[in-house]
């Protein structure tokens, strides 16, 4: 098995982080898990070792500096080079009015998704800037382009869109590659979760989007891959929706008049 391009994925125990796990495996790619649930994280590991991948796991809390300058030091002394870093880890939130906002849980999704994706991003841009070569792939979402009752979460997935460009700007010039990718309504264990807890409507949501139906966490794992790979050799700064047609589906059924 062709083990001589490296991926790391931060989230890589569930959902879409999961599904990027087994997409680069099946490319031949060595992967290395970064992710808090070690538990879990080391069993997606194992499972694909005994399949007879080249698959590892590392705990890693992407709120903590600390964890995330260790996770770094050790993906690198095992590995003598990062083709790729998908940042997958992050946090959901449940709809809330600005006014009923609990700033406890701004500061944690903040602190998670959009300060733990610059940590990560830095330790390993660094290193990937200095190679001369690299793709780095953030975790955007529908709430980057359409306001939300997600205060927090919706803020910090634009803020990652803005991030994404700037970083692509500036590791350009070195050969890095910064992308993004925004999942639509993704049927992951967490928003199962929501599901199950009357926390979505899964009719809206079927309604809404143009194919009628959610996203699976293998075709956002599928673009993602693309993205890393020699095919997308000339794409940097964009952020691509993966969403079933829920953003153009949406606009369109909501102007004020619909053909007969």
């Amino acid at each position: 098995m062709n083990s001589k391009k490296t991926a790391v994925v931060t989230g890589g125990a569930s959902g879409i982080g999961e599904a990027c796990v087994d997409h680069f495996t099946a490319g031949g790619w060595r992967v290395v898990i970064g992710d808090i649930n070690e538990a879990r994280g080391e069993a997606v590991a194992q499972r694909h070792r005994a399949a007879g991948a080249n698959c590892q796991f590392m705990a890693l809390d992407v709120s903590s500096q600390e964890s995330v300058s260790a996770f770094a030091d050790a993906v690198y002394a095992r590995c003598d080079r990062v083709d790729a870093l998908v940042n997958s880890g992050g946090i959901l939130q449940d709809a809330v009015r600005v006014t009923d906002l609990d700033m406890a849980e701004y500061d944690r999704i903040w602190a998670v998704n959009v300060r733990g994706t610059m940590l990560v991003d830095q330790a390993f841009a660094r290193r990937m800037t200095k190679a001369g070569s690299g793709s780095i792939v953030n975790m955007c979402s529908l709430t980057t382009f359409r306001a939300s009752p997600q205060p927090a979460y919706a803020a910090g997935k634009a803020a990652l869109k803005s991030m994404t460009e700037t970083m692509a700007a500036e590791f350009g010039p070195q050969g890095v590659r910064v992308n993004a990718v925004a999942p639509g309504y993704v049927l992951t264990p967490a928003m199962q979760a929501r599901i199950d807890a009357g926390k979505r409507d899964t009719k809206a949501i079927i309604a809404q989007s143009a194919l009628r139906r959610f996203v699976e966490t293998r075709e956002v794992a599928q673009t993602i891959f693309f993205l890393c790979s020699d095919a997308a050799s000339a794409i940097t700064g964009v952020t691509i929706p993966v969403d079933c047609g829920w953003l153009a589906y949406s606009g369109y059924a909501a102007y004020a008049s619909q053909p007969d």
